[in-house]
């Protein structure tokens, strides 16, 4: 027996009638006044007496006004009757009203006019909240609507196809990709879908198609039809193998999702499970269940276990989960307290992090393990990114990876700078240009920032050249450190000062050379230009072998130099493995000091924004506890107890507060 009652209702009728307890209309009118008028209450208490919810006792004389005296009670049959269909529409959260559509492959049921557009995308506005974690920026990619134009154009299209098909005089073959719709038939892809084209190639021109006349055939299903005879997780079941990442494996998927369940699930603190099992017996709990649901109850806690478990195989899958439970909360709860709207909160968040794993999983892995190294960013990703110089309003050309290419008409790149906080933006193409582009001709002025984002992006150029699979999931995180490791000295000497020393030594050398060759009738010594080349390094200092040898006797013959070359080389090949071997020591002890230092780096960030984000919370006055709302200026509480136990000393300050 699932009755469709309004939401909220059976949570306060039951609060005052546990365990068999009977009271009065007027009590349980009075009780339903928080959530809606007064002439709802009568109504909502009329139909639960009507469907057997709500049990009279009369008096032995059954006249209209005992019947009003009577005493109501809860039901007590724990015998429950199957539906067919929930009585709630899965969206909006209210009793079955009006058309009602029932899924076709569930027992889940909504209106018609509530149905989402987009599974991924609800149809409501998610509100704000002061004690929320972050706020989106208004050039997040998700606030482009292009899924939602696609959605609506994929059913419009379908709408469009089968009028024409009904009028027109010739007939369409929905399995070919040429038959033409509009008027004015160009070849062409759809204008709203998201293209991977490079920045330097030009796109084909759209050049007209005329129609042909193909052989019909009959679909057996119409795929436009049956997407609207589907509710939500259905939709998203139907998608999820399409949507989940190419080259994810389910312990990656599984690691992933636990990640994005820490960090979101603490938005919904209070669930139906947990509220019956705390304030209610199991034989009242069983109760409530038969009345209002029609599958059974899901919680936090089934949620964590089927991450733990690895049930998911899909990555949308577990938003079918988490719309089961924001439609439990919302029938039991009702939709205007705040247990539901932190469900709201809850999907906006995951919702978010579930798009971003599906346009690259690595990166997403990348930034959650930034702690690991400082060159996170840099790391290469099975899906290769193309590399550009993106330019915002007031700030110059900086180095980005392309995320996607969205809305072909606008022309919108949605790239991740290089360098800083790795910061994210929508740039129109006229803004974008090709990374081998002259960085002079950029006119961009040196600054530190712009150094680190250079550094990060030829510490990307050199890691490309490395497996991909040195830094997927199952490699081993110490390896992937080592090539970074090795990667970086490359670019850590300046490149302007050895240039210099290039230019300064190659003239002089010419110079002597070719004096040397001018008179070859007196032979001298020349002593080594440069004592100090042995900073350089072991391959400069082998270099400097042969340069000391060809100099000494540049009037002799070329086999006598080679002789006397070799034999200079035999005498100083232990000076040189020595400092070799001292180098390489010195190389090691470094990158390991570098390593602990980044390590400590990343601790104490995370203790400073453990230390802030205590320093942002609210206290209770009288328990210590974590406050959730304030009662004046001079004192916070946690619960509605708590402002009622200390209202006594409190009062004398809050009226004084009160005064000035």
């Amino acid at each position: 027996m699932v009755i469709g009652l309004t939401p909220g209702s059976v949570l306060c009728w039951m609060n005052k009638l546990t365990n068999g307890t009977s009271t009065s209309h007027k009590i349980l009118e009075r009780c339903l006044l928080s959530i809606m008028s007064e002439d709802e209450a009568i109504e909502t208490l009329d139909v639960a007496i009507k469907e057997g919810v709500l049990v009279s006792t009369p008096n032995a004389k059954s006249t209209p006004a005992s019947v009003k005296r009577s005493l109501l009670s809860f039901t007590q049959k724990l015998s429950k009757q199957r539906a067919k269909k929930d009585p709630y529409c899965f969206e909006c959260h209210l009793p079955t009203s009006g058309l009602v559509q029932k899924c076709i492959m569930c027992v889940r049921s909504f209106h018609v006019e509530c149905q989402r557009k987009n599974p991924l995308r609800p149809n409501y506005s998610v509100p704000s909240d002061r004690y929320q974690q972050y706020r989106f920026p208004l050039n997040e990619s998700d606030m482009e609507e292009s899924s939602d134009q696609e959605a609506s154009r994929s059913v419009s299209d379908t709408l469009e196809a089968q009028r024409l098909q009904e009028h027109a005089s010739y007939e369409l073959d929905c399995n070919s990709n040429i038959n033409i719709i509009s008027q004015n038939p160009l070849k062409h892809e759809s204008d709203s879908s998201d293209d991977v084209c490079f920045v330097s190639e030009q796109l084909p021109r759209k050049t007209k198609n005329y129609s042909t006349y193909v052989k019909s055939e009959e679909t057996p299903h119409n795929e436009g039809n049956n997407e609207l005879l589907l509710c939500t997780p259905c939709r998203l079941l139907k998608l999820s193998e399409f949507l989940n990442p190419p080259h994810m494996s389910n312990e990656e998927l599984n690691y992933l999702l636990n990640y994005l369940w820490q960090m979101h699930h603490t938005w919904v603190e209070n669930d139906v499970r947990k509220y019956m099992v705390n304030n209610w017996s199991d034989r009242d709990a069983t109760l409530v269940k038969n009345v209002l649901f029609v599958n059974d109850l899901l919680s936090i806690s089934d949620i964590s276990r089927n991450i733990e478990t690895k049930k998911f195989k899909h990555l949308f899958e577990i938003l079918v989960d988490l719309l089961d439970l924001q439609h439990n909360i919302g029938i039991f709860f009702g939709t205007k307290c705040e247990e539901y709207n932190s469900t709201k909160w809850l999907l906006r968040d995951i919702t978010h992090d579930l798009r971003e794993i599906s346009r690259c999983s690595d990166c997403f892995r990348h930034s959650i393990e930034s702690n690991r190294s400082d060159f996170w960013f840099a790391k290469p990703c099975t899906q290769r990114h193309e590399l550009v110089y993106a330019k915002q309003s007031g700030y110059p050309h900086w180095p980005a990876k392309v995320i996607r290419v969205m809305n072909k008409k606008n022309n919108t790149y949605d790239v991740r700078f290089f360098g800083g906080s790795h910061s994210r933006a929508l740039v129109p193409a006229r803004d974008i240009l090709p990374i081998d582009t002259d960085t002079s001709k950029l006119k961009i002025k040196s600054s530190r920032q712009y150094n680190n984002a250079m550094r990060e992006l030829i510490c990307h150029k050199m890691l490309l050249h490395h497996p991909i699979y040195s830094f997927s999931f199952h490699a081993d995180p110490r390896e992937a450190e080592n090539i970074i490791n090795s990667a970086l000295p490359h670019y850590m000497e300046p490149c302007s000062r050895s240039a210099k020393r290039a230019r300064l030594a190659t003239p002089k050398f010419n110079t002597r050379r070719s004096t040397a060759e001018t008179t070859p009738s007196l032979p001298q010594r020349v002593l080594p230009r440069r004592r100090c080349r042995k900073a350089q390094g072991p391959e400069n200092l082998q270099d400097s072998t042969f340069q000391i040898a060809s100099s000494v006797i540049p009037s002799l013959a070329p086999e006598v130099q080679v002789s006397l070359a070799s034999k200079v080389q035999v005498s100083l090949a232990p000076e040189v493995q020595v400092s070799l071997e001292d180098y390489n020591e010195l190389m090691r002890e470094v990158l390991h000091l570098n390593a602990q230092l980044s390590q400590k780096k990343a601790e104490v960030d995370i203790k400073r924004e453990e230390l802030n984000a205590v320093k942002r919370k609210r206290w209770c006055q009288l328990c210590l506890e974590e406050a959730q709302f304030d009662c004046c200026f001079m004192a916070s509480y946690c619960s509605v107890m708590c402002q009622r136990r200390d209202k006594r000393r409190h009062q004398t300050n809050c009226n004084l507060q009160e005064k000035t």
